[in-house]
């Protein structure tokens, strides 16, 4: 039989050694993610055919580039009574990674960027700029979650009431109004001292006098004691390693993905909320500063004023027997629990993430995604050579997915559907320019969202050491919502200091350290209006 081949202006035939082949010959599963061998071989489907690309016009494609038409394989015929849209996912499936389909080409890429459909923003009325810290806390930490929380402490004490002999005798219950306050104290220790007890101190090096002012520390350590979310006694799922925090995680999963919508760049990455206690699913990084924890997967906004927002998260609880790899399932379902899937969103992952699988499946999901990958993924291409620095070599599918790899101080190997190999200036801080790839460049601005929303968590903790995971997990949550910086507006102008602060002037509106700078900056101002 035949082979079709494309023309265009610049040759009339495909060279054979043009396509390149899918790291394995033979069909593998959809979500298998590990290394294969090198088969060798060049498959050359029987009965492909040529047909024209079936991606909208206002997506990124040109519809006069012969670049636009695509292979597949067997049967491409369309049934009379099959929709186009079934037609054109069939064909889109014969190209998916372990299919017969799917290869490497040493060609541009032509990708099919998909049009951003949400609306980004705050969803609450009534919700702006001159809304309260309160008031903002209060959309994320609900009525229904403070109830929830009153009740099981409560219940928790009664079932388990502390020894005759201890300060935890004395106890009364406890009611939302108090719990706020609570909370409200465990924020004000973002203030660093030694330890909890420091804050009650007399000491005139540690006293705060917010503290014994508003709760005695004995209450304020029978509240930490018996702080519950759910009844110890009732019915749970065997195998949720998560119940002892399961009614507060779906509760506050609704709010982050139904209070604010984010904007279109979004990133998934791990944080590690440190921990040494007794959890099954403690995890060991050397990488980390802290190197003992409990690994959470998050999905944050990537750019604007909204950038380090957390829409949802997922608590790692160790290893399960699904087909699905952790690294997939972990995007797939942050996505899903956030409801952006189908909308258009840039999404950027880093090498643990990214996968030609992975990124195929978001694409059927209408779902650009750009990322780091590892060279060792199943199905990438084997042939990818940069030997000097700034040299860079790229492939790319007949489904719009770029695989490029760049070399600087170190090899630099990404995935993107929506990219180009083409290359952009691009300017240091030091003032020198550099030629860089756009993807890269794309890259490093759309993955500062869970790093930012880190930095700013680290920065002002309001956790203390505990034994029990789940506690670990309830202040860590307090902390996700609220911390926002500003700078102080005396440090920069007047020294020269980057020093970032949460206080500010409710009368003037301006940012200033807790320290000597509230006082200075007001007897400035009141000289100079003189």
């Amino acid at each position: 039989m035949p082979r079709n081949t494309r023309t265009s202006s610049a040759a009339a035939a495909v060279s054979p050694d043009d396509p390149q082949p899918s790291t394995s010959a033979g069909p593998l599963s959809f979500y298998d993610d590990s290394s294969d061998d090198e088969s060798g071989e060049r498959f050359v489907p029987r009965g492909r055919v040529l047909i024209e690309d079936s991606s909208d016009s206002d997506l990124g494609s040109d519809s006069g580039d012969d670049s636009d038409l695509d292979y597949v394989s067997h049967d491409t015929s369309l049934d009379e009574d099959e929709p186009l849209s079934a037609y054109a996912r069939r064909l889109r499936e014969r190209n998916s990674p372990g299919q017969p389909g799917f290869r490497w080409r040493k060609k541009e890429n032509v990708p099919t960027r998909y049009g951003f459909r949400a609306q980004p923003g705050v969803n609450t009325p009534g919700v702006d700029s001159d809304s309260s810290p309160l008031e903002l806390f209060s959309l994320f930490f609900t009525e229904e979650l403070m109830d929830m929380i009153v009740r099981e402490t409560n219940r928790y004490h009664r079932q388990k009431p502390g020894p005759s002999s201890s300060h935890m005798k004395d106890w009364v219950d406890t009611s939302v109004s108090e719990l706020g306050v609570f909370i409200g104290l465990r924020m004000a220790m973002g203030k660093p001292k030694p330890e909890q007890r420091s804050y009650w101190s007399t000491d005139l090096f540690y006293h705060s006098p917010l503290f014994p002012v508003t709760m005695t520390r004995d209450r304020f350590d029978q509240l930490s004691r018996y702080l519950h979310v759910v009844d110890n006694e009732g019915s749970h799922p065997p195998d949720d390693r998560l119940w002892k925090l399961r009614p507060a995680i779906e509760i506050l999963q609704r709010q982050f993905s139904s209070v604010f919508t984010p904007p279109r760049r979004i990133t998934v990455d791990e944080s590690l909320w440190k921990f040494r206690g007794r959890f099954v699913a403690v995890t060991y990084n050397p990488s980390k500063r802290s190197r003992f924890g409990v690994k959470v997967y998050k999905l944050a906004a990537s750019e604007g004023p909204s950038n380090g927002y957390i829409c949802a998260f997922e608590i790692y609880t160790g290893r399960d027997r699904s087909d699905i790899p952790a690294s997939q399932r972990a995007v797939i379902h942050l996505m899903g629990a956030a409801g952006l899937f189908d909308k258009g969103y840039d999404l950027y992952t880093d090498n643990w993430y990214t996968s030609p699988t992975l990124f195929h499946y978001l694409q059927s999901r209408r779902t650009n995604a750009i990322g780091t990958v590892r060279t060792n993924r199943k199905f990438m291409p084997t042939d990818l050579q940069v030997k000097a620095r700034g040299q860079v070599d790229s492939r790319s599918t007949p489904t719009g997915m770029l695989c490029l790899q760049w070399r600087d101080r170190r090899v630099v190997t990404l995935l993107s559907t929506v990219h180009k190999s083409e290359m952009v200036a691009t300017r240091s801080r030091s003032g020198f320019e550099r030629i860089k790839p756009k993807v890269v460049v794309d890259y490093n601005c759309g993955m500062k969202g869970v790093d930012n929303s880190d930095q700013l968590a680290v920065s002002y903790p309001s956790t203390r050491k505990s034994l029990k995971w789940y506690k670990k997990g309830i202040h860590c949550q307090i902390s996700t919502p609220h911390d926002r910086y500003r700078r102080c507006k005396l440090c920069y102008y007047s020294r020269g200091v980057r020093r970032m602060t949460k206080m500010m002037c409710s009368g003037c509106d301006v940012s200033l350290c807790r320290t000597s700078c509230f006082e200075e900056y007001h007897t400035l101002n009141a000289s100079t209006s003189r």
